[in-house]
């Protein structure tokens, strides 16, 4: 790959208490007087993720999205984050027609998308909202209220927000743990060329596997409890879809140069 294909991702926008999060232009709290008009994209379409490299992920999701993508931990606060693309504004996953490439785990960050839940942490109750930029027009658009009733739509993006929002509360539990434990390093992100000399694409940040095994007894059997343990092993085993991620890469350039 030439060298402004180098890894370029985000060192914020990953983070759900970034104001506005990423993709979101005007979020707002969602009603019937306000959107009873409104329309969004079709369910499985993400045009509007193809232009960032990088979303966040949630804990629970490391076990499926390992399989497709290197999860790395992103910005001081070590947001868990899915590789998608080397180019800051390229998604290699999704195509121009917006579909997300068959067969591959779509992130639930991405799939919420326009929905949000608004209010503050201290808040006892959240409040269902929406990206006030993200009606459309588009075949498929999916209507959120007919009259005043809210539409199958809003009600199963409420409990999807809701479900979001309770597994951040445990990623932010993880990061929180990583980050006071030290075992977080910057990478640098090399592969070795036909010529047989390392190209270096940039860096990211991952455990160093040499002082997660030397955790102590004590912190191991707590992680283990909490589910961390098992968040980092398929942290580590993604790492291994970065060659895969370049393959994909370069393909697309390759197509691109012929076209």
């Amino acid at each position: 790959m030439n060298e402004t294909s180098k890894l370029a991702t985000p060192t914020t926008g990953a983070d759900e208490t970034q104001q506005p999060p990423l993709f979101y232009w005007r979020p707002v709290p969602l009603t019937a007087a306000t959107h009873g008009w409104m329309k969004i994209r079709p369910e499985n379409h993400y045009g509007f993720s193809a232009r960032t490299n990088a979303v966040p992920l949630t804990m629970p999701e490391f076990v499926l999205a390992a399989r497709h993508y290197p999860v790395i931990f992103v910005g001081p606060n070590l947001i868990p984050t899915v590789a998608l693309g080397f180019r800051s504004d390229e998604n290699l996953m999704v195509n121009d027609a917006g579909a997300w490439e068959h067969g591959q785990y779509v992130p639930a960050y991405v799939r919420r998308y326009p929905f949000i839940l608004l209010g503050r942490p201290t808040d006892p109750r959240l409040q269902l909202g929406i990206d006030d930029a993200a009606g459309t027009g588009m075949q498929g658009a999916r209507p959120l209220f007919e009259g005043e009733k809210e539409t199958d739509v809003v009600r199963n993006a409420l409990g999807m927000s809701e479900q979001f929002h309770q597994a951040f509360g445990a990623t932010q539990e993880l990061t929180a743990a990583i980050k006071a434990s030290g075992l977080v390093e910057e990478r640098p992100l090399e592969f070795r060329g036909a010529d047989g000399k390392l190209i270096n694409m940039g860096s990211f940040n991952a455990v160093n596997e040499q002082k997660f095994r030397d955790l102590d007894d004590t912190t191991a059997n707590l992680w283990r409890k909490s589910g961390f343990l098992h968040a980092i092993y398929f942290h580590l085993q993604s790492l291994n879809n970065w060659e895969a991620l370049l393959d994909r890469a370069n393909r697309k350039q390759e197509q691109t140069r012929k076209a």
